[in-house]
């Protein structure tokens, strides 16, 4: 008779750790739900330093007439 009850107490064991892994899993489900669901959160560029003086960008001037005028004037004295 003590066999019975241990062997009984040792399947309520395991039902009861079925039961807790399966309740487990679903809090890390919902869990992992709750963080796919919230938006991401970025961090902000770091600030980049420019040294002053220099352009941002390449600068490409539209040449004058008087300089479009002279280019050609070379141009044909060739």
């Amino acid at each position: 008779m003590y066999y019975v009850k241990y062997l009984v107490s040792i399947l309520n064991l395991y039902a009861i750790q079925d039961e807790l892994e399966a309740e487990l899993e679903e809090l890390e489900g919902a869990e992992l739900e709750d963080q796919l669901l919230q938006p991401a959160i970025t961090t902000p560029a770091a600030p980049v330093h420019i040294p002053a003086g220099r352009p941002t960008h390449p600068v490409h001037a539209k040449p004058t007439p008087e300089e479009e005028l002279a280019a050609l004037q070379a141009e044909m004295a060739l």
